[in-house]
């Protein structure tokens, strides 16, 4: 029972993290949607395959220390976002963080609603 709870502990932290990192991602890539210089845009598009790598990273530690589920299908989305950057496909790029944001979301629903039954909430 306590290494349940402290799993849903650990996965409610990273899943919290992981959600947060989706939004600013999200909010750098509409700046990222409005720039015109090639070089700017060039320049925009590493730092962002920068911080999606460094997002991938977090989500594969999340995966190990929880086995959650949800923590793969958050890291295919990010690897969509990517692609999408990569084509200048702004509009699935988003599309595929929303999704992403869903499935760290459910990570935060499940493991919230267990540490509620747990009577830590």
């Amino acid at each position: 029972m306590i290494m349940k709870i402290k799993n849903d502990i650990i996965s409610y932290q990273f899943a919290e993290r992981i959600k947060s990192a989706l939004i600013i991602g999200s909010k750098m890539l509409t700046v990222v949607e409005t720039l015109n210089e090639e070089s700017e845009l060039e320049g925009a598009k590493k730092a962002m395959f920068a911080f999606f790598d460094g997002l991938s990273t977090e989500t594969g530690i999340a995966l190990n220390a929880t086995g959650m589920q949800e923590f793969i299908l958050v890291e295919e989305k990010v690897t969509q976002v990517k692609r999408g950057i990569g084509e200048r496909d702004y509009e699935e790029a988003h599309a595929n963080l929303g999704r992403a944001v869903s499935h760290a979301t459910t990570v935060c629903d499940r493991t919230m609603r267990a540490l509620m039954e747990s009577g830590l909430m």
